[in-house]
């Protein structure tokens, strides 16, 4: 393969690239796949389109966002000291202070830098991604309109000579911009320490207010160094330690409330589901009924709504006055699960989770309210950063609590050039805490396991070791108050929850007897005489007599009135009418109960209702709710199931191997394709063609641009390119003046005018 070299015999950037890739065996390809996820998605036609996409500079910054701090740095260095024959790594230690063999492979291994340890060179993109100011440098003197006979101070000695003659004002204003930013911003009276720095030719004014520290000054202030000290370990500062038995005792209190709570919103839209926005989410009025019932604040209470959401437990379902949301079928068979299994269940959709509840309650770019549940709460980035959160936090001593600002720097680390904001980092240690996932700021056991990938199962039985042992008995009080000494069993936290209100949570559970609490238990279908039984049996104390009258009297008015439901009724003058209705089979499936001689109550609809006896041969007529007469008509059938509900999985991801092969497949095809065009000097690689054009655009040159028109026909053009970003290409039409855009898919070639551009 021919590759274009430069003026010190070395091939081109873009070349280098190109060859080095294709020289990299299959494993080697995976590891680079796996390491930068958007070269496999969507899956590359062939090994030169992965070439191409790895060297463009949106592919280049994504593999940034997810650099450590020294490697970020080695990155920056690699692009300020570059050398036509690459910068060996001897030299980058140098330069930085330290050893950088491991973090200059791992450039090499992301394809962000050619070459070898010996001698690597960034790609062409990783500098324009980096942007103008590696290292917080400012442009090279050969970059500005500067006369470098002017005796600019380049080196460490001559700029010690000409601060040694300086007043203190100027030696601060440089001390200031040596380690960057590298610029300054003056008014149009530019202060004294500025002006000697300018005619002492160290600043250089770019603009009437802004002035410009040149890289060869700034090399030169900071001795041959590169940065101040080049930290390889993220920072870990001291962290209260916590005893173990108080993490898990609170990670298991605290996710208890989360279960209870995840519980009470199940039962209150069962009863009286709110409706959905038409932005999809959940009204302000809606939540803060959830919050009143939580006993929270909004922000908790949008964060239950939306942890019930992440369990697939809610749906929207088609109600007469609209859209609402209710729990899904699936929500009792969570309800039943023992607490360990639902809480396992809970943390792993939590950890999964694309959602972000946190901004419920915040505003758009246009000031538009978030709410909970709404579809755009979703962030890709979200699970990926709650997993990193908790990573961080697991990075301490065990039982260790950092804050969230020291979490939030150990993630920076991680992620130099994409730190979150303190206030996610915060609110996923937030939503961390209210599971149960940390306990007094530390990591609890399960929650590491969790992060191991361990399954809901192992998960449970961890979280069930923590779990205190359960007792079966209360104290109650004169007052109608009760006392569970400790965590209630599942029957007596049953038999509680129809007949008690609860009052408080914590090592203790208080709750107290009321009127309405009694009315519930009965309602559930208990007999005052077994409700005194249980409550009996469960008492650690005689039932106090204030509680067995309360029992007596409520069940005396208990059900004196009675409320049905029905869907439809019938009525006739004719008791015999209604009588023989009854005893047809062929309606047994209306759920017909006769309620009085001349009234029969339905289970189905009212045109269900006539429907049925008008196919038995009867002719019966339709009332409305004020008792007018109804004309029949056509109707439309209304489904009575969510029409949301659990997110549906997203189709599974090619496998990386498939991908490479599929790529050498395609390569083939290409290969095989320009053997047979080989007489078409005009199909050039596309890498190739995209290194030419950055080349050309670096240095103002021309080229002959081959591309394709609107019609599908091929032109050409001789251009200048302006820039090469995003799969687009800027250049300026000689022959019309004119720039024009072109999309890197329609240049079928590029060949440049006189010398290739280096």
């Amino acid at each position: 393969m021919t590759t274009r070299q430069n003026a010190a015999g070395q091939p081109a950037a873009g070349d280098a690239l190109s060859a080095a890739l294709r020289g990299w065996d299959d494993a080697r390809l995976l590891n680079l796949l796996a390491a930068r996820p958007d070269l496999a998605s969507p899956a590359p036609s062939s090994v030169t389109a992965m070439i191409a996409r790895a060297g463009s500079r949106a592919s280049v910054s994504r593999a940034l966002a997810n650099l450590d701090a020294p490697t970020l740095t080695v990155a920056e260095a690699l692009v300020v000291a570059d050398e036509p024959a690459g910068v060996p790594a001897a030299r980058l230690a140098a330069l930085l202070g330290t050893d950088v063999t491991g973090y200059l492979q791992r450039l090499l291994d992301l394809a962000l830098a050619t070459g070898d340890l010996d001698g690597a060179r960034a790609v062409p993109a990783l500098a324009e991604a980096i942007g103008p100011h590696p290292l917080g440098l400012g442009p090279s003197l050969t970059d500005l309109p500067v006369n470098l006979a002017d005796g600019w101070p380049t080196t460490n000695r001559a700029l010690t000579a000409v601060l040694a003659k300086a007043p203190p004002g100027p030696v601060r204003m440089l001390e200031a911009l040596t380690w960057g930013p590298p610029l300054g911003t003056v008014t149009n009276d530019i202060p004294p320490a500025a002006r000697w720095l300018l005619d002492a030719h160290v600043l250089f004014r770019i603009a009437p207010t802004q002035l410009v520290l040149p890289r060869e000054v700034a090399l030169a202030a900071r001795a041959g160094r590169l940065v101040r000290e080049l930290r390889t370990a993220p920072p870990l500062p001291e962290a209260t330690r916590r005893p173990p038995a108080t993490v898990a005792s609170e990670t298991v209190r605290v996710a208890e409330e989360a279960m209870h709570a995840v519980g009470l919103v199940l039962d209150a839209w069962t009863k009286d589901p709110p409706a959905v926005l038409r932005s999809g989410g959940l009204g302000v009025r809606d939540l803060r009924q959830v919050a009143s019932a939580l006993e929270a604040s909004s922000t908790r209470a949008a964060f239950v709504v939306e942890l019930t959401g992440m369990l697939g437990l809610l749906g929207h379902f088609h109600d007469v006055d609209g859209s609402v949301w209710a729990p899904v079928a699936e929500a009792e068979d969570w309800r039943e699960e023992p607490m360990p299994t639902r809480w396992a269940r809970t943390v792993r959709a939590w950890l999964d989770s694309p959602r972000t509840p946190w901004l419920a309650g915040s505003r758009t770019d246009k000031g538009v309210l978030r709410s909970a549940l709404e579809p755009e709460l979703e962030r890709a980035w979200a699970s990926p950063l709650r997993r990193r959160v908790l990573e961080s936090v697991r990075a301490w001593p065990e039982h260790a609590a950092p804050d969230a600002a020291a979490v939030h720097a150990h993630v920076a680390w991680h992620t130099a050039r994409a730190a979150p904001p303190l206030s996610a980092v915060q609110a996923i240690l937030d939503e961390a805490a209210m599971l149960g996932l940390t306990g007094a700021g530390a990591l609890g056991e399960p929650t590491r396991l969790l992060l191991d990938g361990a399954g809901e199962g192992e998960l449970a039985v961890a979280f069930a070791r923590d779990l205190p042992p359960s007792v079966d008995e209360i104290f109650v009080q004169g007052d109608l108050s009760g006392i569970v000494p400790g965590r209630p069993s599942a029957t007596l936290a049953t038999l509680l929850a129809t007949s008690a209100d609860v009052e408080s949570r914590g090592a203790a559970l208080t709750v107290r007897f009321t009127a309405a609490s009694i009315r519930r238990a009965l309602d559930s279908g208990l007999t005052a005489e077994v409700l005194l039984g249980r409550l009996r049996e469960v008492s650690r104390t005689p039932l106090p007599q204030p509680l067995e009258y309360l029992i007596a009297d409520t069940a005396r008015t208990h059900g004196q009135v009675r409320v049905g439901s029905a869907r439809a009724f019938l009525r006739s003058d004719d008791a015999r009418a209604l009588t023989a209705v009854l005893a047809d089979s062929r309606l047994a499936h209306l759920g017909l109960r006769l309620i009085a001689p001349t009234v029969l109550a339905a289970q189905a609809s009212a045109h269900d209702v006539a429907d049925a006896l008008r196919a038995t041969g009867s002719a019966p007529l339709l009332e409305g709710a004020d008792g007018e007469l109804l004309v029949l008509s056509s109707r439309a059938v209304r489904a009575a199931r969510p029409v949301s509900g659990p997110a549906t999985p997203s189709p599974t991801a090619v496998p990386l191997a498939e991908v490479v092969a599929g790529m050498h497949a395609g390569q083939e095809r290409a290969r095989r394709l320009l053997t047979e065009r080989a007489a078409q000097p005009d199909l050039t690689d596309p890498g190739r063609s995209v290194d030419l054009l950055r080349a050309a655009a670096a240095h103002g040159t021309e080229v002959d641009l081959v591309m394709a028109g609107p019609s599908g026909r091929t032109e050409r053009r001789r251009v200048r390119p302006v820039s090469v970003d995003g799969g687009r290409v800027r250049v300026r039409d000689l022959s019309r003046d004119s720039e024009i855009t072109v999309a890197v898919h329609r240049i079928a070639a590029v060949r440049p005018v006189g010398p290739t551009p280096t």
